[in-house]
């Protein structure tokens, strides 16, 4: 998907980027980070959705609990797990 946001550091940082094998890797070892990286972007996502306009609070948990159910099957998807 496009990128819904740009991020730009205030500061100096230090930066790791995993390429798809090591992430693969980690996942079919670790197949609930998949679980806890959808939380987390669901909630950023619908943050910055908050953030451009009103949401309630039910509005707001009902988007992150879809949003989450959604980024989770795209990452099992495109990493092949079950």
């Amino acid at each position: 998907a496009p990128r819904s946001a740009t991020v730009v550091a205030t500061s100096d940082i230090e930066c790791w980027r995993l390429d798809r094998e090591v992430f693969d890797a980690l996942l079919k070892r670790r197949p609930e980070i998949s679980e806890d990286l959808a939380e987390l972007l669901a909630e950023r996502m619908v943050e910055l959705e908050g953030a451009r306009g009103d949401l309630s609070e039910a509005a707001r948990e009902s988007r992150v609990h879809t949003q989450q159910k959604d980024l989770a099957a795209k990452i099992r998807s495109f990493f092949g797990l079950a």
